[in-house]
């Protein structure tokens, strides 16, 4: 059902001071009545609830209301405790009691009927969305902005983080993670991030970034290309595809392409035996017994992974996937600074051709990994047979 947008005028300094205006709809054969000021603006204190004998009905103090495209008005009343009881008024004058939110409603999206919420938290205001049915679909974690989500999507910058873009109906299309974002048309944004500026492509729905493809070697850029066109990079790993890797990114690009790759989506509805993470990218790759802790109940997801780490990773993964591999024995010059326990992983990931040496026959078991490394190695093993 379209509901009529109805365009709040909203005064912080009097939000709690139930003086916030709405613009003047006249609803016809309707039982409530808006007196009109001087400067066509209307004060929600001059609404009247009238019932079938154009009686007033009640004197709440009202702080909001919007008028439906059935003709009826959603009206908020401030309540001494921070909170909004809402009713719906209906044209034979019964309210009928909608939800106590502790958020005061803004204005509603013309496309989806969702409404838009402020809220009050030390003297700043913050943005967030429920639907028809008052259900959160974002908390108030957006910074304030005056006409947010007028459109479908909307560029915002969460309370904690940087700017990105989300839907009404609460998809991330761009991450938070950028400075600033400037959209270029319906689907390309320039992002700024770290004093770089990023060119984000919408490609068969999926926004690509452009700018950080180009700018890694020759040698990784298809595999790179691919693995973002496939989804398993999120758009904070694209602006760091040049840097070390750490343990939780890993485990998210890898659980990626194993769920696309299997079609087996991973509960992650099982106890966290770690107290440094929640990633559930961390919880399904421990769910479905391919990483441990590098203690009993600690993960460490922000240190760098290295190659011998991701090899006893990789060659699980490849075991739970159970793929076939040849036996062939990899004789590596630094065969001694391979740990005891990553041994027989790094002669499965040699052999199954996702990890070998270097030039110099190599394995480098203690180098950190690189994003772009990593992305490159689960490319050939999402090629895999």
């Amino acid at each position: 059902m379209n509901i009529k947008l109805i365009v709040f005028i909203l005064s912080f300094v009097f939000l709690y001071n139930a003086n916030i205006y709405a613009n003047d709809i006249k609803p016809s054969q309707s039982y409530f009545k808006i007196n009109k000021n001087d400067n066509d603006i209307i004060n929600v204190e001059n609404i009247q609830i009238l019932d079938a004998n154009n009686n007033i009905v009640g004197n709440k103090n009202w702080s909001s209301a919007v008028i439906l495209n059935n003709g009826n008005l959603l009206i908020g009343e401030y309540k001494p405790n921070k909170t909004y009881d809402y009713y719906e008024v209906n044209k034979q004058g019964e309210q009928s009691f909608i939800t106590n939110s502790k958020y005061y409603i803004k204005n509603i999206n013309s496309q989806t009927g969702n409404f838009i919420t402020v809220k009050n938290e030390n003297n700043k205001y913050y943005l967030g969305v429920l639907d028809k049915e008052f259900k959160v679909i974002y908390d108030n974690i957006f910074e304030y902005k005056e006409n947010a989500f007028n459109d479908y999507s909307d560029i915002l910058k969460l309370k904690n983080n940087g700017y990105g873009v989300f839907t009404i109906d609460g998809e991330e299309i761009v991450s938070p993670i950028f400075d600033n974002i400037k959209k270029v048309d319906n689907d390309t944004f320039e992002c700024l991030y770290n004093n770089n500026l990023y060119i984000l492509k919408n490609i068969n729905g999926v926004y690509i970034n452009e700018t950080a493809i180009s700018n890694v070697d020759n040698w990784a850029k298809d595999s790179v290309k691919e693995a973002i066109n496939l989804n398993f990079v999120p758009q904070r790993l694209q602006v760091k595809l040049n840097d070390y890797i750490t343990r939780e990114e890993f485990c998210e690009i890898m659980l990626r392409l194993y769920e696309q790759k299997t079609g087996f989506i991973i509960p992650t509805n099982m106890k966290n035996p770690f107290i440094d993470t929640n990633s559930e990218y961390v919880l399904k790759a421990y769910n479905l017994g391919i990483v441990s802790g590098k203690t009993q109940n600690k993960f460490e997801p922000n240190s760098c992974i290295t190659r011998e780490e991701s090899a006893v990773i990789l060659s699980n993964l490849l075991k739970k996937m159970e793929i076939v591999l040849t036996d062939v024995e990899y004789l590596y010059n630094d065969e001694n600074l391979i740990s005891s326990w990553a041994k027989d992983s790094i002669q499965t990931v040699s052999n199954a051709g996702i990890m070998k040496g270097d030039k110099n026959n190599n394995f480098n078991p203690k180098n950190n990994y690189k994003v772009v490394e990593a992305i490159s190695t689960i490319m050939r093993l999402y090629k895999l047979k």
